[in-house]
Order: C-alpha cells, then sequence, then structure tokens
C-alpha cells in the first residue's frame, strides 16, 4: 500500500508539472515577459492549488487505510489538515522560478530558448513542491497526532538524490526512538523534484519499504569507521560515483 501511495502522488506531480511546462512555453513571451505574466501566472496558481488539493485528499485516504490495514480501529481519528498555502507564497514561488528565472538565464548569456527550458525546469519543480506538500503535511502531521501511530517510514522512488537515499535509508522511525547522534535525522524534510513521501507506521517492528532495506545495508558499510558530517560525505561520494546506478525502480502496483 505504501508503494501505491507514493505511486499516486507521483502521478499528481507528473500531471501538474507537464501542464506547467505546456502553460509557460505557450502562453509567456519571451519578448514581453513581465507583460504575459500576470495572465499566466493565474492560470499557474490555480493549477497548483488544485493539485494541492489532491494531494491532500489523497493522504487523509490513505493515512485511513493504513490504520485499517494495520489493524487499528477507526475510532473518531480524523488526519490532519495541511496549512493553508498563502496567495503570497504561492505568487513568489511562481515569480521568482519563472520570470526572475528566465531573466537571470538572459542576463547569465543563455538565449531565450535555453532561459525558458531553465525556467521550466524550476518553476515546475517548485510547483510540485508546494502541491506534494499537501499531501505530506496531512502525513506528518497526523502521524505526530496520532496516538495508535508508532513513527513513519521514508519511501522513495528507484533514483533518489544522495540525501534522500540516505534519509530513506533509516527505514521505520518511530516516535520514541533515541536519535541523538544519527546523522540521517530529519526525515521529514523534502526538495523540488522530490519523489518522496512518509508513510505511518503502527507497530514497533515495520518493515523497511521499497528500496530501504538495501539502503541500509550500504549505508552501515560506506560508513563504517566513520560518524557525523563524515559519514553523511562517505555516503555522498559512494552514491554519487557508483552506488546511484546500482539502483533501478521497485516494481510498483499498476506499473
Amino acid at each position: 500500500m505504501a508503494m501505491e501511495y507514493r505511486r499516486r502522488q507521483a502521478l499528481i506531480s507528473a500531471r501538474l508539472m507537464r501542464q506547467i511546462v505546456q502553460a509557460w512555453r505557450s502562453l509567456v513571451n519571451p519578448a514581453r515577459v513581465d507583460a504575459s505574466w500576470p495572465a499566466l501566472l493565474d492560470v499557474l496558481g490555480s493549477g497548483v492549488q488544485l493539485a494541492r488539493a489532491e494531494s491532500t485528499q489523497l493522504a487523509s485516504q490513505f493515512y485511513l487505510e493504513a490504520r485499517r490495514e494495520a489493524g487499528v480501529p477507526d475510532g473518531l481519528f480524523i488526519p490532519d489538515s495541511p496549512p493553508q498555502l498563502t496567495h503570497e507564497r504561492l505568487v513568489t514561488s511562481l515569480d521568482v522560478t519563472g520570470p526572475i528565472e528566465f531573466k537571470r538565464a538572459i542576463t547569465a548569456g543563455k538565449t531565450p530558448e535555453q532561459a525558458l527550458d531553465a525556467a521550466a525546469v524550476r518553476m515546475s519543480g517548485s510547483a510540485s513542491y508546494l502541491a506534494l506538500e499537501g499531501g505530506r503535511d496531512v502525513m506528518q502531521q497526523s502521524i505526530d497526532r496520532d496516538e495508535r501511530a508508532t513513527g513513519w517510514s521514508r519511501v522513495t522512488d528507484g533514483d533518489p538524490c544522495a540525501w534522500c537515499a540516505m534519509l530513506a535509508s533509516r527505514g521505520p522511525v518511530y516516535k520514541s526512538a533515541v536519535t541523538a547522534g544519527d546523522p540521517r535525522q530529519g526525515g521529514n524534510r523534502y526538495h523540488d523534484h522530490c519523489g518522496c513521501q512518509a508513510w505511518p507506521a503502527f507497530t514497533l517492528d515495520e518493515p523497511f519499504i521499497g528500496i530501504a532495506d538495501k539502503l541500509y545495508e550500504d549505508w552501515r558499510r560506506e560508513t563504517r569507521g566513520t560518524g557525523g558530517k563524515d559519514a553523511v560525505n562517505a555516503f555522498r561520494r559512494w552514491w554519487e560515483s557508483e552506488g546511484r546506478a546500482e539502483y533501478s525502480p521497485p516494481q510498483e502496483p499498476g506499473s
């Protein structure tokens, strides 16, 4: 179920990013970016808000299903709602990654076509982050508040960055766990173009999900004899030089 949840959130992200890129490329005027931006901003902003609402609803649905699958009585528990995405934050994010990024690329010597591509990549990643933040907040806040939840796992795709691979290697993270000295803290942090999701745990013997089991063994091997930042750097060097190439996307439902 966890992998299906991650897959469906990824579909929301992919669909939104396609919409962002298509709208940007078809509606912006490279010669008059500022003049064409307000109308485009309305289209892009609406798309982000709709995707965020979809991500939020999906997280609420799957959280309750995860509880039922774990044998936890439904009771009166209602998953948390995420903080509202303010208009100011949405506009600022799209401004910075859209027209401002386009102008920055032009100033750096890029052609208008290259500048459009650069802005499309940044803007689609930022828009996806804001959309998936809805579901991620539902999961994290619900896990924190739910007395029956013991913790969570970070579920990633088969091609994570070094940072996400490191966090996923922890496997289940329990609310009662002592994490002092473990550099793999911060498991609820995400970035633009991130394929990770949190998944709730309801027992103290949860299995590793997806590629996390292999990542755990890799982490132990590559960081042996190190600690703190040295361990993080050792794992990152290995991941970027050879580790990432060893992984392939896990088989997911519906794939």
